[in-house]
């Protein structure tokens, strides 16, 4: 009969898989969902961040801002 399988040694094997295979992962993922499609004939081109995630960012930083304006922690 076989052993089972312990947790960490499932970790490891799928973090080794994960580290063998960069084209999946959180890490992709992530970019994919804030930066715009890559070209498929030029590798070396740079991606452009998404207008939403600009956006975003703004509102965000200006949203701490005031916080941090309006609550005199400057």
């Amino acid at each position: 009969m076989a052993d089972p399988f312990t947790v960490e040694h499932v970790h490891d094997v799928l973090r080794q898989y994960s580290c063998k295979r960069p084209d999946i992962g959180t890490g992709k993922a992530l970019l994919d969902a804030v930066l715009e499609p890559g070209s498929p004939f030029d590798s070396k081109s740079h991606r452009q961040p998404k207008r939403w995630f600009v956006l975003s960012s703004l509102l965000a930083f200006l949203v701490f801002a005031c916080f941090v304006y309006f609550n005199k922690l400057w």
